[in-house]
């Protein structure tokens, strides 16, 4: 893949999908100013539209196979990491904030202006090659949503939520609905209606468009915003835009502060009272302090950290949220009417969650201006056996109310009742699926196959929102799985009395496949290993043998040389990181790449992921390996000795990389490589 093409999707992955937004809703917003900052601040020369460009054949039946390509290459080298196709999908936002009338266009003409924007002519790529392009965008929420908030909330609609016409242009259509400056505005926004509703809050999003438009508040917005507002379908998605931004919105002036990571705020229950405790899936310190005394200390090897002195959860503090600022972390929680408790796994604990999850037991406690929303959804949806306590529990927030066990065995009544309830329960609805997936089972080896089972104890299976037709199990309707299929919960395949042995799972072209077993296999014992044992004067013997444990020795090639010159260190280097160099003592500078998986890999190991490092092997050389990953960089010592880069054009561009890593290490040795870079710097 071009290397303008790869520099566009680590700003885009920075820009959108950064820690900054842990938390926070993200939207995938690009125009032509947003894209000039980017290539300003990334030092990219070649424009979005012109990179993605060379990257697909518009001639070709499925004109995208190559970024797809791409994107499954990079997938093998990082599971975790943003989906390889952000260029493409920023492209197809760019031609939806380009959709006006004109002398040669509808503003409703999408495809030509997409076909336009990537290949200069506006018949090229139409409706019927753009498919995969929808399926990139579910593809791109199920992997936010996997991320549990740490990449940001998902702003990416269901399929479901758009209407018919726009049902595969709707997900690019989505995120132009709000610029940035249309964003920048809800903070003031929030906090004037915040006021005049009093205790209130979140408000439902189509409370905060009515308002918007009681106010005449919507002229402040692009013209964008107002031509798409004025639209009855699009008016659905703004309002749980809205929502969404609202119900996350913790008081500041700002929606997120750039450059600092940020913790959530949540609230557990554990042996009898509320206390605090927080997540982030973006800092690295074992204990963070913050203003007014407030400690937080990792929970062992968790991206959880206990809280220490910050105030019990209240009721005023509920309603107000929580925000604190420090040098190296934001902690932040919104204010809420309602709070839901669920069962997390990590904590052991009760512990507040997002919105409400089909099938699970929840704890929900209501302000006194919730409680008759609370009630009418759980009237409307929730199952029996639930009861309501109140301020006879000591550790109960003045005033509120209780709820327990809360389940919702149905998921699509509760839909419906969220959206005729609105209220402040408007913003709890059930994360959307995207994809056929398993959730659950019994994984007997999971380091050899993700996707095996014991017999007996099979997962479940979450179905697509918008999958139609019957759920088949090995090609054939099973009238069991019928039912809670058609209540939108995950269907359970074990006690269906399958054989050991492979099944498939499909519904609606998609289909996956799980494979059960009555016990794990036997990992095979390592065999020994044979190379070439070294001398104590480091020469390597010039015949192989069976090597002693723990025997300064090279495995797996003949070093027959005995002049004594030096072996070969061998580094190891991540796969994944964004940039890789190394910086020797003698001022040069190599820029390492990462090599591909070899061929025989993805035809034998089919669905393993390839291994997390790659190795490099160095010879008569010392220095620093620096490799960047998640915006910061990080430097390995290599033997170094002291710096002695010259004065040559070469060691000038050695201190230009120095320079760039200089925060990369405290060790001393790392920071007389800074020293001397500076010094040529000068």
């Amino acid at each position: 893949m071009d290397l303008s093409y790869q520099a566009w999707q680590r700003a885009l992955a920075d820009e959108f999908f950064g820690p900054q937004h842990a938390g926070h809703p993200t939207l995938l917003y690009i125009d032509g100013d947003v894209e000039q900052e980017l290539m300003r601040r990334g030092g990219i020369e070649v424009p979005l539209a012109e990179s993605v460009g060379l990257a697909i054949r518009a001639a070709d039946p499925d004109p995208y196979a190559g970024i797809e390509s791409h994107r499954w290459r990079m997938r093998r080298q990082d599971r975790d990491g943003v989906p390889a196709f952000l260029p493409l999908l920023a492209c197809s936002v760019l031609a939806a904030t380009r959709m006006v009338h004109d002398q040669h266009h509808r503003a409703s003409a999408y495809h030509a202006r997409f076909s336009e924007l990537l290949t200069g002519d506006t018949g090229l790529l139409r409706s019927s090659n753009y498919e995969p392009v929808s399926r990139m965008w579910q593809a791109l929420a199920s992997w936010q949503h996997s991320q549990g908030g740490a990449r940001g909330l998902c702003t990416i609609p269901s399929p479901r939520d758009l209407a018919p016409n726009r049902s595969r242009i709707g997900f690019a259509l989505s995120q132009a609905l709000l610029s940035g400056r249309d964003r920048s505005q809800l903070p003031d926004i929030f906090a004037a209606l915040r006021n005049y509703n009093g205790d209130i809050w979140p408000l439902p999003g189509d409370a905060l468009l009515g308002a918007l438009e009681i106010r005449h508040w919507e002229q402040r917005f692009s013209s964008s915003f107002r031509r798409a507002a004025a639209e009855e379908e699009f008016r659905p998605l703004i309002a749980r835009l809205l929502g969404n931004y609202a119900a996350t919105w913790d008081g500041s002036a700002e929606l997120v502060p750039t450059g600092l990571p940020r913790a959530e705020l949540l609230v557990q229950l554990d042996a009898g009272r509320l206390s605090w405790v927080a997540r982030s899936s973006n800092a690295d310190a074992a204990r963070i302090v913050l203003p007014d005394d407030v400690v937080l200390d990792r929970l062992g090897d968790t991206a959880y950290y206990s809280v220490g002195g910050l105030r019990a959860p209240s009721a005023s503090g509920l309603r107000e949220g929580v925000r604190l600022r420090g040098h190296d972390l934001v902690l932040s929680r919104p204010p809420a009417s309602v709070l839901v408790l669920a069962r997390n796994d990590v904590l052991g604990v009760w512990a507040s969650t997002d919105g409400f999850i089909p099938g699970e037991q929840h704890v929900v406690l209501a302000a006194p201006e919730a409680r008759s929303d609370v009630q009418r959804l759980l009237d409307r949806a929730a199952s029996a056996g639930r009861r309501q306590e109140g301020s006879r529990l000591a550790w109960m927030p003045e005033g509120w109310s209780l709820h327990r066990p809360v389940v919702f065995d149905d998921a699509l009544t509760l839909r419906k009742a969220l959206h005729e309830v609105q209220g402040t329960v408007g913003s709890l609805h059930p994360s959307p699926q995207f994809k056929l997936r398993f959730e659950g089972g019994l994984r007997l080896a999971p380091g050899l196959d993700s996707q095996l089972f014991l017999t007996g104890a099979e997962p479940s299976v979450v179905i697509p929102d918008a999958a139609e037709g019957n759920l088949l199990l090995n090609g054939a309707d099973r009238p069991e799985l019928r039912e809670p299929a058609a209540l939108g919960l995950p269907v359970p395949l074990a006690g269906l009395g399958l054989m050991p042995g492979q099944h498939t799972i499909g519904v609606d072209r998609s289909e996956v496949s799980f494979t059960t077993a009555e016990s794990a296999p036997i990992r095979p014992a390592a065999p020994q290993v044979c190379g070439f044992a070294v001398a104590a004067d480091g020469v390597a013997a010039a015949y192989p043998a069976v090597l002693a444990e723990r025997a300064p020795a090279v495995a797996g090639a003949d070093i027959t040389a005995q002049d004594g010159s030096a072996l070969p260190r061998t580094v190891l280097c991540r796969r994944g990181s964004d940039q890789r160099l190394f910086a020797a003592s003698d001022g040069r500078l190599w820029n390492i790449a990462c090599p591909e998986p070899p061929a025989w890999w993805a035809e034998r190991l089919p669905g393993v992921a390839s291994p997390l490092f790659f190795e490099v092997s160095l010879l008569d050389v010392d220095g620093w390996l620096l490799e960047r990953r998640a915006g910061r960089w990080r430097a390995h010592p290599v033997s170094p000795g002291l710096p002695q880069p010259g004065s040559s054009a070469r060691a000038r561009i050695w201190a230009s990389a120095v320079l760039t890593a200089q925060e990369a290490s405290a060790d001393p040795l790392w920071t007389a490589y800074v020293r001397a870079a500076k010094e040529l710097e000068q």
